[in-house]
């Protein structure tokens, strides 16, 4: 088992994340993690010595059992903010997904066994144009309007 990209410095915590962007009939595949009051794309941690395409696909299989293709990589993200935990640094990268397969958008609820933790993930899958209760607040106002594809890099301060 490789190890998570992630460290911490007293209550300072760095993330090196990747997430999915999959739209199947004009809704999008979101998920909430252990009942944490908000919905956010699945994905995870990139490991030692994987690249940002290798983690998205290994964890967006892990966690729904979906097999995709990446199309594109949309977003690069700074984002700093304030959690229950301390104080946090991700650099995220998010990538625009196809199913390999066709399926059918239905809810449901996967609990996963995380590097030995068990993680209770709440699929959802929300109409394009309606997010709510969904963080990172830049994407649902911002997957609308990028209807070019272009890739956007952001710097998002959400420190208290």
């Amino acid at each position: 088992m490789k190890e998570d990209i992630k460290f911490s410095f007293g209550n300072s915590k760095f993330k090196y994340r990747v997430s999915g962007i999959l739209i199947v009939d004009n809704k999008i595949l979101t998920v909430q993690i252990n009942n944490n009051g908000f919905y956010c794309l699945p994905g995870g941690h990139v490991e030692i010595m994987e690249n940002t395409e290798e983690a998205i696909k290994r964890e967006f299989y892990e966690e729904t059992g979906i097999d995709i293709n990446v199309e594109k990589l949309l977003y690069v993200t700074e984002n700093f903010f304030d959690g229950s935990l301390g104080h946090f640094h991700e650099l995220g990268f998010y990538y625009l997904l196809k199913t390999k397969d066709r399926i059918i958008p239905k809810d449901y609820i996967v609990i996963e066994d995380d590097k030995n933790e068990k993680v209770k993930l709440d699929f959802k899958w929300f109409n394009i144009d309606s997010l709510d209760n969904f963080k990172p607040d830049f994407l649902k106002k911002d997957i609308l309007k990028n209807t070019k594809k272009e890739l956007k890099h952001f710097i998002i301060y959400d420190k208290k």
